[in-house]
């Protein structure tokens, strides 16, 4: 209950110091505006607002799916064939030098300015650590439970739904919330390169008008955009990771 007391009041504070500077002071008031003409303006825009959040939203999720979809593929491929996961993982990992930020405008001139170079990039962003945290959940299992499998000489498909991805869950799942927030922000940087409306176009604007408001009420929305996809993620592993969690 103290700690709980300690973050109110720690928000309090930041939220007085806020409105005060930014109420009172020309600088503050451009760059960060004021929680009550944030309020105010969320108010006056919400259906803009709402219907750019619910785009981003599509955009981040349907991007997870796929990354997750792709990297679980990749892997049950590399089961069927083992010397692939020698192969694939350095490759995975090398690929990473390049800053995948930069390959936003490819994707908009490949498929346009509408949902799927969003969803591309929110993909690509979130296969690296999705596919990585599954591998390394794989290459923990201990050896012992190998040779067993080995000795029963256990199918490729029981050992994979009864073995392989149970086993690897906690680092699937760390994966998952890594990518959680990843989503978001790959579909929000796509959206800066060109988007007819989400949180990202709205962040562009904001910062070529001036308009401060518009700049935190759409970064706020950012926020709130990716703790609940993380939250959503937590919750599938309260449910399916119980067994590991304390």
């Amino acid at each position: 209950m103290k700690k709980w007391t300690q973050y109110i009041l720690l928000s309090v504070l930041v939220l007085s110091s806020w409105q005060y500077f930014g109420s009172r002071n020309q600088t503050v008031r451009l760059l960060l505006s004021a929680p009550t003409f944030i309020a105010q303006y969320f108010v006056e825009n919400t259906s803009n607002l709402l219907a750019a959040t619910w785009i981003t939203l599509i955009e981040a999720v349907t991007g997870l799916a796929i990354a997750t979809a792709f990297s679980f593929g990749v892997m049950i491929l590399c089961f069927y064939k083992p010397k692939l996961m020698d192969f694939v993982l350095p490759l995975m990992v090398t690929s990473q030098v390049v800053p995948l930020i930069v390959l936003a405008p490819f994707f908009i001139i490949l498929f346009g300015i509408g949902l799927s170079s969003k969803i591309a990039m929110a993909a690509l962003m979130c296969f690296f650590p999705i596919f990585v945290s599954f591998a390394q959940g794989y290459k923990a299992i201990n050896s012992n439970i190998h040779e067993l499998l080995h000795i029963y000489n256990a199918p490729i498909k029981f050992r994979i739904k009864h073995v392989y991805f149970p086993l690897s869950i906690s680092s699937i799942m760390a994966g998952l919330k890594v990518s959680a927030t990843l989503a978001v922000i790959g579909a929000i940087v796509a959206e800066f390169n060109g988007a007819e409306i989400g949180l990202g176009k709205n962040l562009y604007l904001s910062a070529k008008r001036l308009e401060p408001d518009l700049m935190m009420s759409s970064l706020l929305l950012s926020t709130v955009l990716g703790a609940v996809v993380y939250l959503v993620i937590l919750t599938i592993e309260k449910r399916y990771g119980n067994w590991y969690i304390k």
